[in-house]
């Protein structure tokens, strides 16, 4: 499955220069992810680009933070703050890192799609199309 997922643009820029190689979640899909699309919320409020999903770290959050706290790409303040009051935390870890040469709507994904509060699934023919934008691979 692919999904997009809306991401502060702080947070987006440390994905695309390969310092940030886990992106946190309170809450996971249902399905196991290939890949997301990584869109940069306002002001940037573009498709920046996309990335494979390794796997699922699960935890607590302090378990979480003692593990991988070199690579959250967050300060400790920010990441305790984030799962405040959260039993579990949940980071994807990414991989192939790709930057889109020209940043796009999210309209032009399907006209009838509009920003997620948290994700939402994208089909495999759009996310295919998507792909075959000039890309830069970051890591």
């Amino acid at each position: 499955m692919i999904a997009l997922y809306p991401i502060k643009p702080e947070y987006t820029d440390r994905i695309l220069s390969g310092e940030k190689t886990f992106e946190l979640r309170k809450r996971l899909p249902k399905e196991s992810l290939t890949y997301i699309l990584i869109y940069s919320t306002t002001p940037v409020a573009q498709v920046v680009g996309y990335a494979k999903v390794l796997g699922v770290r699960q935890g607590n959050a302090i378990s979480l933070w003692e593990r991988y706290s070199s690579k959250l790409g967050i300060s400790e303040s920010d990441y305790f703050a984030y799962f405040k009051g959260s039993d579990k935390a949940n980071a994807l870890e990414l991989s192939d890192v790709r930057k889109f040469v020209r940043p796009f709507s999210i309209k032009e994904i399907s006209p009838e799609l509009s920003v997620p509060q948290s994700f939402c699934y994208i089909d495999t023919k759009h996310f295919n199309r998507l792909r075959k934008r000039k890309t830069i691979k970051v890591c």
